[in-house]
């Protein structure tokens, strides 16, 4: 079970990347006071939880309701973490502009935390392991990526910006690898 837990873990961490939302965090809160700050994290990670926990528990039922196949929905995830994985590692912009404090919030909480990524994976994760270990990895990185946003600033002052851009951009090499190995897996279950 644990290491069950584990591979669950590292692979919604992989896609959910929490660097990329700190570094979007970072540039869009300067001008925002530390309540505001506090309440954007936690509109953040609230629709984020949300997103995910809708996508484990109903995903699978949606999928069998419009009749995709498991393996469609696979390879056609694995091609989605694939773009995104590319776009992190060469750093393609494909954010949008932010008006005020609950946008910026949202965007961080879908589609960087949450996005199509993220809930594939949660839906491909409840097949393989169930509903509990998919949930249990979704707290552990929710609460990762809260306390990521939470003490952002902290984290640019110990690190610095370039080194959380690398580690998002070695995050990206690994998603790419993993959408690979998901499209693989999806095409073998096709021809099985």
């Amino acid at each position: 079970m644990f290491e069950e837990f584990l591979r669950s873990f590292i692979t919604l961490f992989i896609i959910m990347d929490p660097f990329v939302s700190v570094v979007f965090f970072l540039g869009y809160s300067k001008s925002l006071n530390q309540k505001q700050k506090n309440n954007a994290v936690l509109i953040a990670i609230s629709v984020a939880a949300i997103l995910l926990f809708i996508f484990l528990v109903s995903g699978l039922f949606l999928l069998n309701t419009l009749g995709i196949s498991f393996n469609g929905f696979k390879v056609a995830g694995g091609i989605i973490l694939l773009i995104m994985g590319i776009t992190t590692v060469l750093a393609i912009d494909v954010g949008s502009k932010t008006e005020n404090v609950h946008s910026g919030a949202i965007l961080i909480g879908t589609p960087l935390l949450s996005g199509p990524g993220a809930l594939t994976t949660i839906i491909i994760l409840s097949k393989d392991y169930g509903y509990f270990i998919p949930a249990l990895a979704a707290i552990a990185v929710l609460i990762v990526s809260y306390l990521a946003l939470k003490f952002a600033v902290h984290l640019q002052k110990l690190i610095g910006t370039k080194i959380i851009e690398i580690l998002s951009k070695v995050l990206g090499l690994l998603l790419a690898a993993l959408a690979v190995d998901f499209i693989h897996s999806g095409i073998v279950g096709f021809m099985g």
